[in-house]
Formats: C-alpha cells, structure tokens, sequence
C-alpha cells in the first residue's frame, strides 16, 4: 500500500469552470427578403414619383417661357421705334411717343396692342438705359381704372410723385413703381423696379417731348 494515497480521479468529460467565457457564435447578416408583391408596389411606388416630378416640369416650363420677367435681358435687340410708332399712328386716336433716348439708352421692343383690356387700344415699349436699368412705358387715350389695374398688375396707390412741377401718380408693388400722368391728350405709365430715379428721367423726357393741350 502505498504511503500517499492518490485523489479522487476527474472524469475527463468534466465542465469547464462556471467563470470560464461562454463561446461566441459568430454573427450573421440579415438580408430582408421582399415578397413578390411588396418589390411591386415599391417599384410603382417609385414611377409614380418620377411621372409626377417630370410632370410638375412640363408644367411649369410653358408658364416660365409664356411669362418672362419684366426684365432687360428678357427682351429682343434694339428696335427702331420711330418706325413702329409711326406704324402704330394708323390706328391710334394719339400721337404714339417714340423718346429722342439719350446715348446708350435704346429701346428694346415696341408694338400696338388692339383691344386687350375693355376695348382699349394703347401704345407701349420698353427702355433699357446705359446702366442696364429698365422702364416699361404705356400710353393711350382711353384710360380707365380697370385698364390701369391691370398694366400695373394692381399696384397700390402711394401718393403723387413730383417731377420738374409736374405731379404724377405713384403705385408701388413689391419692388416696382409705377408713375402716372396725362400728358396731352394720352395717359402714360411708367413701371420699372429699378427705383424712382430711373422713371424720373422718362418722366422728365416725356414732359418735354409730348406737346401738352
């Protein structure tokens, strides 16, 4: 017998200690599967976005290319307004002003307009300055409060405007202004969003141009 006897033997399939770390299962992606149906209706979902914005572009650039901004740029090279006034005159119960401009000044498109608003026949072009700035002048001899609405696209009565002694009317909308006055035997309006210096100088033009009664 031997003098130190021997422990308890430990079965070889025994545990591993309790605060051993746990094994990791290494971790899977998860790739959602969409059903038949569901991959439909997104792709419909998906045309019915792209028609709707390319129609929302169809729309919106005839509106753009019909209504221009009352701009210099938008409008054609100089004109001879002399010409077309004098054109005009067949038609008119006036005399159509075609301004003696100052150098570098030009007028960039000029016509007769025939029963646009109520009937009314009037006169119109539009001025472009040296500095670039713009004026849109109208004149006729039937003016009416309707009319005036709409070729100032309603602008707000803001007082008279004096210029050289002469007292016009002033309508303001946003950031344009618009003057008008009799001068004669026509009404003129003058619109612009370049400011009241810039319809002071067509003001005080036509003051000196058109002969008075």
């Amino acid at each position: 017998m031997s003098e130190h006897p021997e422990g308890p033997a430990v079965p070889a399939s025994s545990s591993a200690p309790a605060d051993a770390p746990a094994s990791v299962e290494p971790e899977q992606n998860f790739k959602p599967v969409l059903t038949a149906a569901q991959s439909k209706r997104a792709n419909q979902t998906l045309k019915g976005m792209i028609i709707s914005v390319l129609l929302t572009v169809a729309v919106a650039i005839p509106v753009i290319l019909i209504n221009p901004a009352n701009k210099a740029e938008t409008f054609r090279d100089p004109v001879d307004v002399a010409d077309v006034a004098s054109q005009a005159a067949a038609d008119a119960n006036f005399v159509p002003w075609a301004p003696n401009l100052p150098a570098d000044d030009y007028v960039n498109f000029a016509r007769w307009v025939a029963g646009n608003v109520d009937g009314i026949k009037y006169w119109e072009f539009g001025v472009v300055t040296s500095d670039e700035k713009f004026v849109w002048v109208r004149q006729t001899a039937d003016s009416n409060p309707s009319w005036l609405a709409t070729v100032t696209e309603n602008a707000v009565p803001a007082g008279t405007h004096t210029v050289d002694g002469t007292d016009w009317e002033l309508r303001t909308k946003d950031k344009s202004q618009v003057l008008i006055s009799t001068i004669g035997d026509s009404t003129l309006v003058f619109s612009s969003d370049s400011g009241l210096e810039t319809l002071d100088s067509m003001a005080r033009l036509a003051q000196q141009e058109i002969p008075k009664k």
